[in-house]
């Protein structure tokens, strides 16, 4: 199975040559899902998730979404905090913590993001118990040999990253992924591609932070993508970059899943 992961879209700020090139070097790349781990947009505005979700219906893949931060309006404070997912279920989907099994992998997604939060920046995200338990029973139920995550605030410390994100809730959330089993979670927001072993007991969990696919406010990684490739008891992770007007292999690394299944 293979997956192509995507993040931080950030229609509104997005280079248009971008998008022409990561289209046409997804339609090189054959996969089976998309993921984006959320900021389809940049101010949640209807015309930015028109150009998301056109964007998304023209890739010809299945699309598994969790929505961040930038999907809630910026300026219409009441529709914030009356309905902040409205437009994201209008134009995306109207699930914000879906589930996907396959033969291969059960995939659940968590909704980080928060219409308003106990701090002055309301970018930084929070995980629930609630959200956990419900995480639990998904992965619980299945008997897919690979479980995926997928978030939009990175709960961990990223590799060599130097921005600085919240996530309240997060040091609970690392140990009960752990706790869960899950061999991978895929993040975005803080537009720096790594990955991040972080162990719990005697399993690993690996943390694949994509950096920003389209958008021209790039911070310490070039604008990317990932793609992982699931062979039995193995995760291939390619990194691509965009460099010199093209998309170019980075970074690979193979994490061997620990878990033991029975």
């Amino acid at each position: 199975m293979r997956i192509i992961h995507l993040s931080d879209l950030h229609f509104g700020t997005e280079t248009p040559e971008l998008v022409t090139s990561l289209s046409q070097h997804m339609r090189e790349t054959p996969a089976d899902l998309l993921i984006v781990s959320g900021d389809l947009t940049q101010i949640a505005s209807h015309a930015e998730f028109k150009q998301a979700r056109d964007f998304l219906n023209g890739c010809g893949l299945p699309v598994f979404c969790v929505p961040g931060n930038h999907d809630i309006p910026r300026y219409d404070l009441w529709e914030r905090l009356r309905d902040p997912y409205c437009r994201y279920r209008q134009y995306i989907n109207h699930d914000l913590q879906p589930v996907l099994e396959t033969p291969q992998a059960c995939i659940a997604g968590i909704n980080t993001a928060r219409r308003i939060l106990p701090h002055w920046n309301w970018a930084h995200g929070a995980v629930s118990s609630a959200q956990l338990q419900k995480l639990s029973v998904t992965y619980e139920a299945t008997q897919a040999p690979v479980r995926i995550g997928v978030m939009h605030h990175p709960a961990h410390k990223i590799a060599d990253g130097d921005f600085k994100t919240i996530v309240y809730g997060g040091a609970r959330a690392l140990k009960a992924l752990g706790a869960m089993k899950v061999d991978v979670v895929l993040t975005g927001h803080v537009h720096h591609a790594a990955t991040t072993l972080v162990e719990y007991g005697d399993h690993h969990t690996m943390f694949l932070s994509a950096s920003t696919a389209l958008s021209r406010r790039v911070r310490k990684s070039a604008n990317g993508y990932n793609v992982i490739t699931i062979e039995g008891q193995s995760l291939h992770i390619q990194m691509f970059s965009y460099q010199d007007r093209s998309f170019g292999l980075l970074n690979s690394v193979t994490h061997s899943i620990n878990r033991i299944v029975l």
